[in-house]
């Protein structure tokens, strides 16, 4: 006889949860990033995002100061800080791979090698890593988008909440709106997306030059995660999208009204990075709309964390319960 587990039990034995949807003022710095090197310390916290997932690759912009920092005797770290908690709370090691210099910047690509965080006691890390692994090897090979080592890796880099964009692009022929935060800007009005290589508008991106990325409001989250679905597409029914559209200003790429901005920025240049295709482009206007609340993306290790502490983040609201 099999005897019932005790509902207090069972929610100490499930996973932390990976992702969390947040609600956030466009300017947060809840979280440092700081590049670790033989040489120094150096502030990355606008200027890092993710290239690849496979290999789960970084990009960093580089001055030369911190090109000179990077020796290939020992790799560099990135270390992530609680600004509220005044604690490092995450740890990730990388290996140079290579530079790339473009029209719009010097970037350094970089490999994550190994790290950890410190949101937790070492039991509920090696539970939790226990159980993503499992959860892991029963997803079909062909559909595992990342090795169980790095989502718990990019997990430390989400740390940092990462904004959400909706993506506008348009090369004459097709035309998409799609959700992304693999996206980050770059110092000085720079910025770099990665979209996957299997994407249709990866080549829409390559033959248009141009998109339009829309700070999404926290109350939009459930309208962004419905989005999704556009990425296996190469045209969209731009009518019977949940929201009104209007032209960008240099662009004239369709755009939602409900976006709390919209920049437009011209690809420059753009490589193959793994399993992700990395543009790297320049912002050629900028638009504010309207004042709220920003979507962002961090892990849920970081919200107990700071759960424990009373200082949680604000889980982003649907319409339904705004």
């Amino acid at each position: 006889m099999r005897l019932p587990i005790p509902e207090a039990v069972k929610s100490r034995l499930r996973p932390t949860g990976q992702w969390l949807a947040i609600s956030l003022p466009p300017s947060q710095h809840s979280v440092t990033v700081n590049l670790v090197t033989a040489a120094g310390e150096f502030d990355v916290t606008d200027n890092s995002a993710v290239a690849a997932m496979r290999p789960f690759t970084l990009r960093i912009g580089l001055t030369p100061q911190l090109q000179s920092a990077l020796r290939p005797e020992r790799g560099p770290e990135l270390h992530f800080g609680d600004r509220e908690l005044g604690r490092v709370i995450g740890v990730l090691h990388l290996r140079h791979l290579r530079d790339w210099n473009t029209a719009a910047a010097y970037l350094g690509l970089f490999e994550v090698t190994g790290g950890a965080h410190r949101c937790a006691h070492w039991v509920r890390r090696g539970w939790d890593s226990w159980r993503y692994e499992r959860a892991v090897r029963n997803i079909p090979p062909e559909k595992v988008l990342m090795a169980p080592t790095a989502v718990e890796q990019m997990m430390v880099f989400y740390l940092r909440p990462r904004p959400v964009f909706l993506v506008s692009v348009d090369d004459g022929q097709h035309s998409n709106i799609f959700p992304m935060d693999l996206v980050g800007p770059l110092q000085p009005g720079a910025f770099t997306l990665a979209l996957r290589n299997t994407s249709p508008s990866v080549e829409t991106i390559k033959r248009g030059r141009k998109v339009a990325l829309a700070d999404v409001p926290g109350t939009a989250c459930r309208i962004a995660y419905q989005l999704g679905a556009h990425h296996k597409q190469s045209q969209v029914d731009w009518d019977s999208l949940p929201f009104k559209t209007f032209c960008s200003r240099e662009f004239s790429l369709r755009v939602p009204a409900i976006a709390l901005r919209v920049r437009e920025v011209e690809i420059l240049d753009f490589q193959t990075v793994g399993s992700h295709t990395l543009f790297i482009g320049r912002i050629v206007s900028e638009q504010p709309l309207l004042q709220g609340a920003q979507l962002f993306h961090t892990s849920g290790i970081h919200q107990q964390l700071r759960m424990r502490y009373k200082r949680p983040f604000q889980e982003a609201l649907t319409p339904e319960t705004a």
